[in-house]
């Protein structure tokens, strides 16, 4: 028979790595740097010290993302729940590659920077499993409440991880890697579509009786 009991421990370290990667794109998104009076040189080992923070963020947010798919252990009650998870998950064991391919290809891309300072990742990772394990599929959980809440992570996971893109791509000097990050940026939000469309249709319709 197989084991489809819930696994506590590692879907809360799946919520909590969603939570991580909603609050990790916000940073980047808002830091600005200032180069206006450096020299040419120092301001472009500047910028691509910056990216490299970037790409360092997408390369550890694809691999939480990569493992999402551990939350069909959990059991569900719709398919088209199992087929967003597993196209989220397939696309972000897809990037990690793309980008440990980038990382050996471009000497110039760091993927293995550490971007936020250590008490903020602890920080951010204690509120994150304050708020989210609440809604862990535990006994008193429906598997359709369990869905919604994941679906809210990924949805709102996968929309700041398009901005991270764009933003990135903003700065990108690189014609080759500025197209990578266009084109991570859409796939980023076609499936925050996706997800966001199966949240509006099966989970928040609302009832026209109410």
């Amino acid at each position: 028979m197989t084991d489809i009991s819930p696994r506590p421990l590692v879907l809360r370290l799946i919520f909590a790595g969603l939570a991580l990667i909603v609050v990790a794109a916000l940073v980047l998104a808002g830091c600005s740097r200032n180069d206006a009076g450096r020299d040419p040189a120092a301001a472009q080992s500047a910028q691509r010290a910056m990216l490299s923070e970037g790409y360092s963020l997408l390369y550890a947010d694809a691999t939480k993302i990569d493992h999402v798919e551990l939350a069909l252990y959990v059991k569900t009650e719709s398919q088209a729940f199992n087929d967003v998870v597993t196209a989220v998950s397939a696309y972000g064991g897809e990037l990690k590659d793309d980008l440990e391919r980038i990382a050996r290809d471009y000497p110039g891309v760091r993927i293995d920077l550490e971007a936020l300072p250590e008490m903020e990742v602890r920080k951010r990772y204690a509120l994150g499993q304050d708020r989210l394990i609440q809604f862990a599929p535990l006994a008193d959980h429906s598997p359709r409440e369990y869905e919604r809440t994941m679906l809210i992570a990924l949805s709102n996971a996968l929309n700041h991880e398009s901005y991270l893109c764009r933003v990135m791509a903003a700065e990108e000097p690189d014609a080759g890697l500025k197209k990578f990050l266009q084109q991570a940026e859409k796939r980023y939000a076609d499936l925050h579509q996706l997800t966001a469309g199966l949240l509006a249709r099966d989970h928040f319709r609302v009832d026209p009786k109410s």
